[in-house]
């Protein structure tokens, strides 16, 4: 769980062994804690200099503060627990001290970029939109395939141990039935991952021709995809269902879901609503154009 207090433990880490190096050591690492701590009202500075300030920028005070507490908590680990935490020893404050740089970080970058949206220009918007959707892609990618290995990890041990009194055979249909239940509760997230992946594409294509025909290309694919991954999420979920019932006397351990993926749904009919609009826009452009 270390990645949680990145990049803040390490860099107190460092600014310790700089400060146990020597005198010199010592006062380079006071002056990088000091450095470190007011980059967030360096950046506030610099920012209402170039009248770039937005009311959000007030979050970069609390921000400092909570760098400087955070760094200097970090530097002298033996203090968090017996500051910050009930009891001694547990280890958890660290992680709620990050937790809290992390948030006022992520609080400030979203805030300003809501409430600067309105004075971008539509390259800058979709630019920034394109690349908050592979940051989330991305994430989300590694989320998935992070919980699904490490849920198949607890399950697959815990399913041969609890069952050393069966055969050979059952015990490895079973296995092949738990790797298979992994891939169908993932499903719904890779296609969902499919999706957005679809709308990056299609925006990057509008940003170099709105309404060119490889920009329509993708909104129909983008369209007709979406249909097809919902009906792929439900057959393959209500499949797997039946084939556990069908397979009940050889696997020794069994999952059965029924789903009504409203949300899903909804993004289905918005993004078959969105294609429509946008063909509709594209094709009276067009009429527009042959009459001028």
């Amino acid at each position: 769980m270390h990645y949680i207090t990145f990049p803040w433990e390490q860099t107190g880490w460092l600014l310790r062994k700089l400060s146990l190096s020597g005198s010199a050591g010592n006062a380079a690492a006071w002056v990088l804690f000091l450095a470190a701590g007011a980059l967030p009202l360096t950046a506030a500075f610099f920012l209402r200099k170039r009248r770039r300030a937005v009311r959000a920028d007030l979050l970069l005070i609390p921000l400092s503060a909570a760098l400087y507490a955070g760094l200097w908590f970090f530097v002298n680990p033996t203090y968090i627990d017996r500051c910050l935490s009930p009891v001694p020893g547990g280890g958890m404050a660290k992680y709620a001290l990050a937790g809290v740089i992390d948030s006022l970080l992520l609080t400030w970058l979203l805030l300003r970029l809501v409430l600067s949206g309105g004075t971008l220009s539509r390259d800058r918007l979709l630019s920034g939109l394109r690349v908050l959707l592979m940051f989330y892609i991305a994430l989300t990618a590694a989320a998935v395939l992070w919980r699904s290995g490490t849920e198949f990890a607890g399950a697959y041990p815990a399913l041969r141990e609890g069952n050393t009194g069966s055969g050979p055979f059952p015990v490895t249909i079973s296995s092949i039935f738990l790797a298979l239940q992994m891939i169908v509760g993932m499903l719904p997230d890779l296609c969902e991952l499919a999706l957005l992946f679809l709308l990056f594409c299609f925006l990057r294509s509008y940003e170099k021709d709105a309404y060119g025909e490889e920009t329509s290309l993708w909104i129909r694919r983008l369209g007709g995809l979406s249909g097809r991954l919902l009906i792929l999420i439900l057959v393959t979920t209500t499949g797997f269902n039946v084939l556990q019932l069908l397979c009940s006397r050889l696997i020794l351990n069994s999952v059965f879901r029924v789903i009504f993926p409203l949300s899903r749904l909804l993004i289905v009919l918005g993004i078959r609503m969105f294609s429509f609009l946008y063909l509709d826009g594209k094709q009276m452009k067009e009429d527009n154009d042959m009459f001028i």
